[in-house]
C-alpha cells in the first residue's frame, strides 16, 4: 500500500512537471526549471533563492533538514516521511524532534552521510563551505532564504514540487495567503494609522530593512522604528530606540529569552518612553517570527492584533 501510493505521488508530480517542461515557473527567488530523463532517471532542475541551479535525481525519498525552517515547510506540504534528519533545533511539528538530529550552525558531516540523503535542504543561516563539501559527495542541496510573506507562499509551492507534494503544497500556499489578505484587508486601509513598533527578537537586535520581519510589521499595520538601519537584522542601541521613542514594544519569547516586560520597562531611559509609559510591552513566540514557514501567518495574525486590537476583537 505505502508503495503504491509513493507511486502514484510520483506521477502526480511529474504530471506537473510535464506541464510546465520547458517552462521557467517563478515561485519566489527560487523556481521550477525543467525535468529531463537522464541514465533512465527522471531529473529535474530548480534554482533556490541564493539563485543556485540544483538538479536532483528523481523526487527524494530521503531528506535532510539542517534549518528549523526548512524542516516546518517540508512537513507542512506532506513530505514529513521522506525527512530522514534534522538539525538539533528542529522541534516543531512533534514528529520531527524524534529524528536523527545532525549538528546545527556547525554541521556533523558524517552523521548526514550515514543516512544516505538523496537532497539536503538548509537556510541561509547553515554554514555553505560544510554544505559545499557534502555537494561535493554528490548530495545536492538547496537553500530556502525567504525576505517576505509573499516569498514564503512561493518556496512552500517549490518544496512541493521537489518533494512529489505539488498539490499539497499548493492548497496549503492558498489557504496561507487568504489568510494574510483578510488581515491587510484591515491593517493596511487608507484610515488605519500606522503606530511605531520596536521587535527585538534577542536583547538588542531587531528586524532592518529588506527582513522578512520588516515586511512582517509593515503587513500588520505598523511602522518599523529601525526601517531605515544599514542591515537587515541590526544590532542597535538603548539610545537609537529612546530617540526613535516607540509606541509599541514586541519582544520573542522562548526557551533561551530571559526578556519579559520588566526588563524592557527597567532598561535605563526607557522609563519616559511611549511604549513603556502606556503599558505597551508584548511577549510573542519567537518561532512564530524568527522562522519564515507557514507559522508565521500565526505570528503576524498575533501582531497584527497586538498593534490594531480595535480591529480584530
Amino acid at each position: 500500500m505505502g508503495s503504491s501510493k509513493r507511486g502514484a505521488s510520483v506521477m502526480k508530480i511529474w504530471a506537473v512537471i510535464g506541464v510546465t517542461l520547458a517552462a521557467v515557473v517563478g515561485f519566489t527567488g527560487g523556481y521550477f526549471v525543467g525535468a529531463f530523463e537522464e541514465q533512465g532517471t527522471k531529473a529535474f532542475t530548480i534554482v533556490d533563492d541564493y539563485g543556485r541551479a540544483v538538479t536532483i535525481d528523481g523526487i527524494p525519498q530521503r531528506i535532510v533538514s539542517v534549518a528549523p525552517t526548512p524542516t516546518e515547510i517540508l512537513f507542512a506540504v506532506g513530505a514529513g516521511s521522506q525527512v530522514v534528519g534534522v538539525d538539533d533545533y528542529s522541534d516543531y511539528p512533534a514528529a520531527a524532534a524524534n529524528l536523527t538530529k545532525v549538528g546545527s550552525y556547525t554541521l556533523n558531516t558524517e552523521a548526514i552521510v550515514a543516512l544516505h540523503p538523496n537532497l539536503i535542504v538548509a537556510s541561509d543561516l547553515v554554514p555553505r563551505l560544510q554544505l559545499d563539501q557534502l555537494s561535493s559527495q554528490g548530495i545536492p542541496y538547496v537553500i530556502f532564504a525567504d525576505r517576505t510573506v509573499e516569498d514564503v507562499f512561493g518556496t512552500i509551492r517549490l518544496a512541493g514540487v521537489i518533494t512529489g507534494h505539488a498539490q499539497e503544497a499548493d492548497d496549503l500556499a492558498t489557504n496561507l495567503s487568504a489568510r494574510v489578505d483578510a488581515i491587510t484587508a484591515k491593517t493596511l486601509a487608507t484610515n488605519i494609522t500606522k503606530p511605531t513598533l520596536y521587535i527585538e527578537y534577542y536583547p538588542m537586535f531587531t528586524y532592518g530593512p529588506g527582513s522578512f520581519g520588516d515586511d512582517l510589521i509593515r503587513l500588520a499595520g505598523a511602522t518599523n522604528i529601525a526601517h531605515n538601519a544599514t542591515s537587515e537584522y541590526p544590532q542597535i542601541t538603548n539610545e537609537f530606540v529612546i530617540a526613535q521613542d516607540p509606541q509599541i514594544i514586541v519582544y520573542t519569547s522562548g526557551v533561551m529569552s530571559q526578556t519579559t516586560n520588566l526588563t524592557i520597562a527597567s532598561r535605563p531611559g526607557w522609563e519616559n518612553m511611549t511604549a513603556v509609559k502606556d503599558n505597551q510591552i508584548y511577549s510573542i513566540d519567537d518561532n512564530l517570527i524568527s522562522r519564515y514557514g507557514p507559522r508565521i501567518v500565526d505570528g503576524l495574525e498575533q501582531l497584527a492584533a497586538i498593534v490594531h486590537p480595535e480591529l480584530f476583537s
